[in-house]
């Protein structure tokens, strides 16, 4: 009987330790999130107020036309003004206090990849085209460097990519603007070309890419299936004139359909296992964005920058739950959020007991 009581007082010290980490990380983050506002002496709504009401409609998965106090048209206006290069300040200063809550190496497992979300209304030169979206040819397409180690994934950082971005470019601006280096980095096989692997031999960065099934390619493997090659190769890309050593690994896996053939491309000569279990971390990312919708904000708006700033909120937020439950054990996206709504909540009620009573 004893022993039910102890665990009992146990759970609920955990609870309360719990509770107060995730206030005391929840204000800091309201906090550095409501520096984006600029507020006049004479506002009705505060920093305070709009960063509520705009936390609350990225966690409820609302709109701001659904928004209350601040009205639908205070809220969005009050976002139009927000200097956007000081919001992704204010979300790589926000992060980069989480990376250290993570107690992540310098030296990460990363994977950059591409997401795009439907966007149903005029077409604009920012856009992109992808017949696979539901109900639309346009999306607004973001390109996401994440670290996936120890069984977490957390967004280093998120950029809108226009027809106009290339992959190097891409490339060496989301590894420049984070403070982690990439231990090895994944790809998939839209970055398997002679520019990219060049750029990242050139930064002396490793890399695992997803190979394109070209000819030369396709013969290897079926020379490797019947035994004449081994499954780790040194190979030669080429492409109009160019040229680029690699290592070609070869994986044999067994799926619904039978057993295939996997190829990667890397420099350095890793055994099939390894590359992967390696590769396997990539598709950590297609959850990962599937976890951030949890945490979006709808609109009908067409404005780009709009669409940005509730996109990095999302990654933001996810980051924060990602940090907490990596601090505290498991912790539900649902948990989490009436967490966030109670915290809220308690400081709107102690700001507004502190204000002086109407003369």
């Amino acid at each position: 009987m004893g022993g039910g009581w102890t665990d009992f007082f146990q759970e609920v010290k955990l609870l309360k330790a719990t509770q107060r980490s995730i206030k005391r990380i929840a204000c800091r983050t309201f906090k550095i999130v409501g520096r984006i506002f600029v507020s006049a002496r004479n506002s009705t709504y505060k920093a305070d107020d709009l960063t509520k009401a705009l936390v609350e409609t990225c966690i409820k998965n609302s709109s701001a036309e659904q928004c209350s106090a601040p009205s639908p048209d205070t809220l969005l206006r009050r976002l139009r003004q927000v200097d956007e290069k000081a919001f992704s300040q204010e979300f790589e200063r926000l992060n980069t206090k989480l990376l250290g809550k993570l107690g992540l190496h310098r030296r990460v497992v990363m994977a950059l990849d591409f997401r795009t979300l439907p966007y149903y209304g005029i077409e604009q030169p920012t856009l992109v085209s992808d017949s696979r979206l539901p109900g639309t040819r346009l999306g607004i397409r973001f390109a996401m460097l994440s670290a996936v180690e120890d069984g977490h994934t957390f967004t280093l950082g998120a950029k809108q990519v226009t027809p106009f971005h290339s992959n190097v470019g891409i490339l060496k601006e989301m590894l420049g603007r984070t403070l982690l280096k990439p231990r090895i980095l994944l790809l998939d096989r839209g970055f398997y070309t002679i520019e990219v692997i060049n750029a990242l031999k050139s930064s002396k960065t490793h890399f695992l890419i997803a190979a394109k099934r070209t000819a030369p390619i396709k013969r290897l493997c079926r020379r490797f299936e019947r035994g004449e090659i081994p499954p780790v190769v040194d190979y030669v890309v080429r492409s109009f004139g160019s040229e680029v050593s690699v290592k070609l690994i070869f994986v044999r896996k067994k799926t619904e359909k039978g057993w295939e053939t996997h190829v990667f491309v890397s420099d350095l000569p890793f055994d099939p296992h390894t590359a992967s279990e390696l590769y396997r971390c990539r598709w950590r990312i297609e959850t990962n964005n599937r976890e951030i919708k949890k945490f979006m904000a709808r609109t009908t708006s067409q404005s780009m920058k709009l669409r940005r700033m509730y996109y990095s909120l999302a990654a933001l937020l996810y980051n924060l739950w990602i940090t907490l439950r990596r601090m505290l054990g498991k912790l539900t996206a649902h948990e989490f959020k009436r967490v966030l709504n109670a915290q809220m909540a308690f400081s709107l009620a102690v700001r507004l007991d502190n204000q002086p009573p109407p003369l």
